[in-house]
């Protein structure tokens, strides 16, 4: 499910990932985006935007693992 706000909405997912400072980096970028969406380039931030959530995402699911196995 995270993966999907990652995609969709990526400074909420770094915001549920536990990353603030990211979040409001993000946001400010997302906001450009679509300013800039006029002219073409809001497309190409927003998949860059994507790209960054997923793997943030994915480094947080991967800490989890690990965290889990060390435990168990």
């Amino acid at each position: 499910m995270l993966y999907l706000i990652a995609l969709l909405l990526p400074p909420l997912a770094l915001l549920l990932c536990g990353k603030p400072f990211q979040f409001i980096l993000a946001t400010a970028i997302w906001i450009l985006a679509w300013v800039l969406a006029l002219f073409g380039a809001g497309f190409i931030m927003w998949v860059i935007l994507a790209v960054w959530a997923i793997m943030v995402v994915r480094d947080r699911n991967t800490r989890k693992l690990i965290e889990d196995t060390r435990r168990g």
